[in-house]
């Protein structure tokens, strides 16, 4: 969902003519009005009664039309002076007709004729000028039309403004009745603005007099909107006679320079005036009233701007002045007392600066700092103040200073820091105006700006793309491009902490939102050589830049066939398949979606069949990656092939649902396993037979992987690969050409007729054989269909992983674990759509300069992290004293019984939080407080029914540890937060592929090596993986030699590159991972005479290794050298369970004796009782051990 706001102005209305009309009648007061003596007489700073009468009125009106021009030079302007009601009327029509749409402007002064009346009655002449003439607020409305923005300057003002609100009213719902009944006529016509958009400002309230202090003009309101500067300046001095300088209020008005040059003396203060006033309407109104009133129009916020100081003048002389739409009080603002300071220094230059203009000297100015001192208190609030939503009242402020070369680089870098704050900061920077600011910055050759400009510009985009389109319009997308090319030269300084890969990485996302959203940005892009420009990075240091640069190419060619044929011709998706193998998965994941988008558009040429099954063939290496984010973008490119080859893919579809028939059922083949065991046979399970076919071709091959995908143990995943499998299915059973496989299928519900068919739809005889790779791809993915069966996974529909979390029969029930939200798809239509470029976007909403929040000192996680590692170092401390003292311990102290209502099979004790891990073996997982002896929650781990857990570990106990649990169909699942009801399933995959089914299994074990980031995975299988948690990703295959399975493994605590694996034909093996895969075993011991149970190497003692073999003998192993130290020989009968000690050295071995704790010299040092089996009472021996990391804390359960 889009967080960009409203603050685009989608119809911008210009204030095109303005009808000034004087009402004086010099020399004739009107009846109503009393005045004072002396009194207020200046007019437009023209003092009336200096000349004649007649030619004080033109020379009145003159001056005002020349005021106004200054706010808008370009509106035509007229004059009524003293004018009758006819001139009046004809006046108005002809100069609505003339503006049309546009905004007229209505300035009333009446200070000649009686105030208006509170029916909404405002007064002009007869010809004769004889008598006052009423005038109807009614009958205006209807010569002025609307919009318009209407001026008041006379006594009892707001008389007028209520009245015409409700003649407004009144008329707007008479339109409105009159489109409703004659619906059908208007429909398509353009309905006239509504009377209620007429703004209005006038001079006081309805039972108010304008002030008369002889000091002040007696059109004060008029003078604050037309000249606000002279007005402010006058108006400070005669509020301030102590400055220490003598100068008059007349004087003071006349500072030296132009509005318009803002070096200037008065332009300076005159954009200071422009910065405060946006800054006091921006903070109290309402975002939707500051974009009508301060943005729309050029004329209208002059008038609010200077309105804001009328406001301020004349409540200081009981006035108050009205406005339509009605704004609050801002005459207490604290920003008028920054301002006031600005005027009394500006007051204290003026008789130096009159006295140096008068004699055309240079001008002594000294340049106000308010700019420089507002841009310290911004930072000051980024700095310290409180991360609210709330954003300071100084970023109007900023938008001013960006016309400022002085100010301009520190301003755009502090407008960084702020937009960085994430979208809420974008949307209130956008809302204030600084849109049209940073895209004219654009046209700067300034390298110094380049990186901050590149930053505003991502976060803008990343929040509201339709930017781009206005980087289209000017053609300012070039800015970025010459960024992007690696031929430009690098800046000599950097102003924003942010390297120049970095600055690239943003300017292909700005690139790539400009080819998203605009397909004449995309062909413009193609023609400026953006997609050889990304090619060119693909092999940077930054991976943000070579994601990018993908994410990039996808979204420059998507729908884009001469792109297409661009990218093919110059050999683009070979370098993309390349980076599938890249070190960073978000990289891998992007070029995949670059992969997806390239796919499709093109006529099925030769050339263009080969390249698109050369990169789907290449792509299914993707679906043993252990990131789900890289297996979720696989399903959508294969959802797009499949999409491109429907009939090939429905053939392939077919024939391996012929295949399945032949398959044997799960019960079938656990019948023959417990058959075979009972007879004593061989210790491996021969293999089904399977059509080889199904998998020589690109379709077959490509079909099983998604077959693979659909039982993912990420559920997200799974969900998008079903719905690409269902919709085939769903295609296939359209056609009728496979009802009666289905039929025959076993587990089907029409499974009982046995009608042999065979597919009608093959793949096509014109499909190329699977090259070298394919087999490869081919092999293992048929190993890991027959493994998934064998687990009972249903492949013929959507099986997958949604109703995998089964409760273990006659236990307690837990919870499932929840993972990212994702929405079921029901593909009615492929391909998928994905969702990476969105989530990849979220970058740069996020925090990039300052530190993240949690991190702060004083934050919550901050001071959670602090107490973590308090706690560690307590823990340390308190256990080192256990290290060498064995034998002293009290072994036999019992700290509890904890009940589990099943049985146990694994146990992991938290190194330093009171926690035990308990596990059934099967589905549940629970996790007690071993001080409390509570069970503090519990949950499913969710792999099949038919597979059960074999590995428990925990990873980063330092800080917020992870739980990893590895099953025996080969998938590991990571969980979040699994000591809470929120735990989370952070990450999953198949670890494990080529498992070798085996009468005797010891499913997968793993060994995590905290140092360096690296999970060991073995098993049933004739390898150990080696995957790095970093890349997520396998980087090695290790060989055992052995057609035994792996039963356990530990690797060396000092080293990262030895590990030992103890086997299931009692053999012990050690691994050398700086040797080739295929070379890596460089010791075997084979002294053991059956299945071990365990293999450990204790973390303080890197030469000693303990193993124990279910025929109850234990050996202690120096490493260096080639025979056991140490032979124990501990139960004849046998052994169940075997676990060392990290730091003590004590051992625990359990078997039909009970338990015994042994020392590295081979001497009994204690038999603690397990108390009827730790969980539960069971006369049973303890099946399995596991001693604390740290404490003196031995844990036994069955």
């Amino acid at each position: 969902k889009s967080s960009r706001s409203n603050w685009r102005i989608r119809e911008r209305v210009k204030t095109a003519a303005g009808l000034l009309t004087l009402c004086l009648h010099i020399g004739v007061d009107p009846p109503d009005v009393v005045k004072t003596s002396p009194c207020a007489r200046l007019e437009c700073w023209i003092d009336p009664y200096s000349m004649s009468t007649q030619r004080a009125l033109d020379t009145i009106g003159h001056a005002l039309k020349q005021q106004y021009e200054v706010w808008q030079p370009r509106a035509r302007y007229k004059l009524l002076l003293d004018p009758a009601v006819e001139a009046a009327k004809k006046l108005c029509c002809a100069l609505r007709r003339s503006t049309r749409d546009d905004r007229i402007l209505f300035h009333y002064n009446g200070h000649g004729v009686p105030k208006p009346t509170a029916s909404g009655e405002i007064w002009v002449f007869n010809k004769a000028y004889t008598q006052y003439i009423p005038v109807s607020l009614y009958d205006l409305q209807s010569w002025l039309g609307s919009p318009c923005i209407y001026v008041y300057d006379c006594s009892a003002a707001g008389n007028i403004v209520a009245a015409f609100d409700r003649f407004a009213r009144q008329r707007d719902a008479e339109a409105e009745r009159r489109r409703q009944s004659s619906g059908q006529s208007l429909r398509g016509s353009h309905p006239p603005a509504p009377m209620s958009d007429c703004i209005q400002l006038a001079a006081c309230s309805a039972n108010e007099v304008l002030p008369m202090n002889p000091t002040l003009p007696a059109d004060l309101f008029s003078a604050c909107l037309t000249t606000p500067i002279a007005m402010a300046l006058r108006w400070f001095v005669l509020q301030t006679p102590m400055l220490g300088v003598s100068i008059s209020p007349d004087d003071v008005m006349k500072p030296p320079g132009s509005l318009t040059d803002r070096r200037s003396p008065l332009g300076e203060i005159n954009w200071i005036f422009t910065a405060v006033t946006d800054t006091i309407a921006w903070s109290v109104l309402p975002p939707a009233l500051f974009k009508r009133l301060f943005r729309q129009d050029i004329m209208v916020a002059t008038m609010f701007r200077n309105f804001l100081l009328a406001d301020r003048i004349m409540r200081h002389y009981k006035c108050t002045p009205v406005s339509s739409p009605a704004l609050p009080p801002t005459h207490q603002h604290p920003m008028w007392q920054a301002w006031d300071l600005v005027v009394d220094m500006f007051v204290m230059q003026m008789p130096a600066l009159l006295e140096a203009s008068a004699n055309d000297a240079p001008l002594p100015y000294r340049p106000s700092t308010f700019f420089a001192e507002q841009l310290t208190a911004f930072e000051v609030w980024l700095k310290h103040g409180q991360v609210t939503r709330q954003p300071p009242e100084q970023l109007p402020i900023i938008l001013q200073v960006l016309l400022s070369q002085v100010h301009r680089m520190r301003a755009l870098v502090l407008l960084s820091r702020f937009l960085d704050l994430g979208a809420w900061a974008v949307n209130q920077a956008l809302s204030v105006g600084i849109f049209p600011y940073v895209l004219k910055l654009l046209q700067s050759s300034a390298v110094e700006l380049r990186p901050v400009l590149i930053f505003i510009w991502a976060r803008m985009l990343a929040v509201d793309h339709e930017c781009a389109q206005d980087l289209v319009k000017g053609e300012s997308y070039a800015y970025f491009v010459k960024v992007l090319s690696p031929n430009q030269p690098t800046p000599p300084q950097q102003q924003v902490a942010a390297s120049l890969s970095e600055h690239r990485a943003m300017c292909a996302f700005v690139i790539s939102m400009i080819s998203r959203h605009t397909d004449v940005g995309r062909r413009l892009c193609l023609n400026a050589g953006v997609m050889a420009m990304c090619m060119a990075h693909a092999t940077d240091p930054d991976y943000l830049l070579r994601q990018w640069c993908c994410l990039c190419l996808g979204q420059l060619w998507r729908g884009f066939p001469d792109a297409k044929w661009v990218a093919i011709r110059d050999g683009v998706h070979d370098r993309l398949l390349d980076m599938l193998e890249d070190p960073v998965p978000e990289v891998r994941a992007a070029a995949l979606f670059a992969l997806s988008t390239l796919v499709g558009d093109l006529d099925l040429t030769e050339q263009v069949v080969h390249v698109e099954h050369n990169i789907a063939v290449r792509a299914l290496a993707a679906s043993e990656d252990a990131s789900p984010l890289v297996r979720r973008e696989l399903v959508c490119l294969l959802s797009v092939v499949i999409h491109r080859y429907p009939e090939q893919f429905q053939g392939a579809a077919a024939a391996f649902l012929e295949e399945s028939r032949h398959w044997p059922s799960a019960s079938t083949l656990a019948n023959e396993e417990r058959s075979a065991a009972a007879a004593g046979g061989g210790r491996r399970r021969r293999d089904r037979p399977y059509n080889a076919t199904i998998q020589d071709t690109m379709y077959g091959c490509a079909w099983c992987a998604l077959l693979v995908l659909s039982v993912d143990p990420y559920a997200p995943v799974a969900i998008y690969a079903s719905s690409v499998v269902d919709y085939v299915h769903d295609q296939l059973y359209d056609s009728g050409q496979i009802a009666a496989v289905m039929a025959s299928i076993p587990g089907s519900p029409a499974s009982g007729h046995d009608v042999p068919t065979t597919p009608t739809s093959r793949p096509s005889p014109a499909t190329q054989r699977i090259t070298s790779t394919l087999k490869r791809s081919a092999s293992g993915t048929m190993s890991a269909l027959r493994n998934i069966y064998n687990f009972g996974y249903g492949l013929t529909g959507s099986g997958s992983m949604a109703s995998g979390a089964v409760s273990a029969g006659g236990g307690h029930s837990g919870m499932t674990p929840t993972t990212p939200e994702e929405q079921v798809l029901m593909a009615d239509s492929l391909p998928l759509p994905s969702k990476l470029f969105d989530w990849c976007c979220t970058y740069f909403l996020e925090p990039q300069i300052r530190t993240a929040e949690n991190l702060e000192p004083g934050s919550e996680g901050y001071n959670a992290r602090s107490w973590r590692r308090t706690r560690n170092e307590r823990v340390l401390q308190e256990t080192v004293p256990y290290h060498e003292e064995a034998a002293t311990l009290p072994w036999h102290r019992s700290y509890g019984v904890l009940n589990e209502e099943l049985s146990v099979q694994l146990l992991r004790f938290h190194t330093y939080a009171p926690q035990l891990l308990a596990c059934d073996g099967q589905h549940t997982i629970s996790v007690w407080d071993w001080e409390q002896q509570t069970r503090v929650h519990s949950f499913l781990n969710g792999n099949n029914a038919s597979s059960r857990i074999t590995s428990m570990d925990l990873i980063n106990e330092e800080d917020l540890a992870l739980l990893l649990v590895g099953s025996d169909d080969g998938a590991i699942r990571l969980y979040r937060n699994y000591d809470t009801a929120g735990v989370e399933l952070v990450s999953s995959w198949r670890a494990l592929v080529d498992r070798i089914p085996s009468n005797y299994s010891s499913g997968l074990v793993t060994e995590w090596q905290q140092n360096n980031g690296t999970l060991l995975v073995g098993g049933d299988a004739r390898v150990v993986r080696v995957w790095s948690a970093e890349r997520e990703v396998c980087i090695e295959d290790i060989y055992t030699h052995s057609d035994s399975c792996v039963t356990s493994l530990t690797s060396d605590p000092m080293s990262n590159h030895l590990f030992i694996a103890g086997c299931g034909d009692g053999v012990v093996r050690v691994f050398d991972r700086r040797h080739p895969p295929r070379e890596s075993l460089v010791i075997s011991w084979n002294e053991h005479p059956a299945w071990l149970l365990n293999v450990h190497q204790p973390q303080n003692r890197p030469h000693d290794l303990l193993s124990a073999s279910m025929a109850g003998d234990i050996k202690l192993w120096d490493i260096r050298q080639v025979d056991s130290v140490l032979t124990i020989e501990a139960d004849t009968n046998g052994l169940t369970a075997f676990a060392v000690h990290d730091h003590t050295p004590v051992m625990a071995s359990s078997g039909t004796q009970g338990v015994a704790l042994w020392d590295f010299y081979g001497q009994v040092i204690g038999t603690p009782r397990s108390h009827g089996g730790m969980f539960g009472h069971r006369s049973v021996s303890p099946t399995t051990l596991a001693f604390h990391p740290r404490r003196p804390m031995l844990a036994m359960g069955g």
